[in-house]
């Protein structure tokens, strides 16, 4: 009997711990389930109606997985200046997700999760992904350079393999007519080597009131795969300058940079036939409209050409960000002066003396403030900003250039034969999964429940066959 009692107590204790691991490391979320935020379901459009106690956020759940995931989908960038107390703004994915509570809200200070972000900042557009272990746990990685600002809308996709705790993030820039632009290269890639977070749950987070999110896809597996279309063709660096803005044009003033502007404001000038700078503050400052069409190679091309006309004579700043140093834009700048004129000038500023060494590779955003001090009433008349490169870099990397597009040519028709993954598009596409969300349950704990079963079996069998022995003994 004293050996029935020691197979019955250890078989209890080995139960209770596998308990315990299973509701510490495997607790799946309510698939397809409001965490917070009076969520509004319609198709694959999803909207948050309402803010949560700060710092949380709304949060759908739209299931659980432990393969291989794509999220997709379409976002208006906000500004936390547009939320109360100027907190908030902030939108994108939750994946690796544990309710530690239970309780149907996603807590920061509580529960875990990664973070997928996407918002707006005077510092420009901002992606960064965090890592949330019942406390803020600050950026792992952030990118300050993409160029859009609030109200923008853009598509943001996710390739997340939960068994290497690897990160991918790409942009697609969706301009007013619909035409999609996407960075083939990651804008973040990131690899959480310490400790990385269990959770299975995945979904839509938001601190933006009535925040809307549109075609919203998920995929899995084999299919969870990176975008292969552009939408648009590089810049192939051999013309001799690039016209990255030009303000002449009234419809680019007017609908380009009306929200580009911080202690300014900027419109068309019809007498001088150009955009009017008003500085309002003693900041000011816009950036200039790039999107990935415009991005060049600021080795080749580090002069930035600005055509003005003023009457003060400021010592002006330029910030900018490229895919080499993307994180703290305060690193990469320069000063310069500016002489006041009656008639309009070239300004011609080379960025290799900038402060840090940083404008080189790839160029994505510019920031251009006239005056570093500014006082209300200073005003200024921009034509155009241009960059341009030495013509000896020109001729002696041409052939180059041509050479290394034509291969990337190839390359990308090779890509495009090669996969067959299908595409987001711009018709809409159910949020589902290639999987019922029952099955991708199984998945996630179907080994761990089948293992326990077989050994429960096991155990009760091997305790009855030892009870058998020992009745039959006494009998005896």
């Amino acid at each position: 009997m004293k050996k029935i009692i020691a197979v019955l107590t250890a078989t209890v204790t080995f139960l209770l711990t596998f308990s315990c691991f299973l509701s510490a490391n495997d607790v799946l979320l309510s698939e397809r389930t409001d965490y917070g935020g009076s969520w509004e379901v319609d198709g694959t459009t999803y909207t948050c109606r309402e803010r949560i106690k700060w710092p949380d956020f709304g949060f759908y759940c739209l299931g659980n997985t432990a393969e291989k995931l794509k999220l997709y989908m379409e976002l208006t960038v906000s500004d936390k200046k547009s939320e109360p107390d100027g907190l908030g703004g902030d939108s994108g994915f939750l994946v690796g997700v544990t309710d530690v509570n239970g309780n149907g809200i996603i807590e920061e200070g509580v529960d875990h999760y990664y973070l997928i972000d996407v918002s707006s900042s005077t510092d420009g557009g901002f992606i960064g992904i965090e890592k949330n272990k019942a406390q803020w746990g600050d950026w792992a990685v952030k990118d300050h350079s993409a160029c859009f600002a609030e109200g923008d809308v853009v598509g943001l996709t996710l390739i997340y393999d939960p068994e290497n705790a690897h990160f991918e993030v790409y942009v697609t820039e969706i301009d007013d007519d619909g035409n999609r632009m996407t960075e083939l290269e990651p804008f973040l890639e990131w690899t959480d080597v310490s400790s990385p977070l269990d959770g299975a749950g995945y979904g839509i987070c938001s601190k933006i009131t009535n925040s809307t999110f549109e075609n919203v896809t998920v995929s899995h597996g084999e299919n969870a795969t990176p975008p292969t279309e552009r939408g648009f063709t590089p810049l192939d660096g051999t013309e001799p300058s690039v016209m990255l803005a030009d303000f002449t044009d009234p419809g680019f003033v007017i609908n380009k940079m009306k929200n580009a502007g911080n202690d300014c404001t900027l419109e068309y000038d019809e007498v001088e036939g150009c955009m009017k700078i008003t500085v309002t503050g003693q900041d000011p400052f816009f950036y200039v409209p790039m999107n990935m069409s415009k991005y060049f190679d600021g080795d080749r091309y580090h002069t930035v050409v600005i055509n003005y006309k003023t009457g003060e004579s400021p010592m002006g700043e330029i910030f900018f960000t490229t895919n080499y140093s993307s994180e703290n834009i305060q690193q990469n700048h320069i000063f310069y002066y500016m002489d006041a004129t009656e008639e309009f000038a070239d300004i011609e500023i080379d960025m290799l003396e900038d402060d840090y060494g940083t404008w080189t590779e790839q160029i994505r955003s510019i920031r251009i403030d006239p005056e570093r001090y500014g006082a209300d009433g200073q005003v200024f008349y921009f034509k155009s900003i241009s960059v341009k490169a030495d013509d000896t870099a020109v001729t002696e990397t041409e052939a180059e250039t041509e050479t290394e597009t034509e291969t990337e040519a190839v390359t990308d028709e090779q890509t495009a034969e090669q996969t067959k993954a299908p595409e987001t598009t711009d018709a809409p596409t159910a949020a589902v999964t290639e999987k019922p969300a029952e099955n991708n349950e199984n998945k996630v704990n179907g080994g761990v429940i089948a293992a326990v079963v077989i050994v429960s079996a096991a155990v009760i069998f091997l305790i009855v066959t030892l009870i058998m022995i020992n009745v039959k003994k006494r009998r005896k």
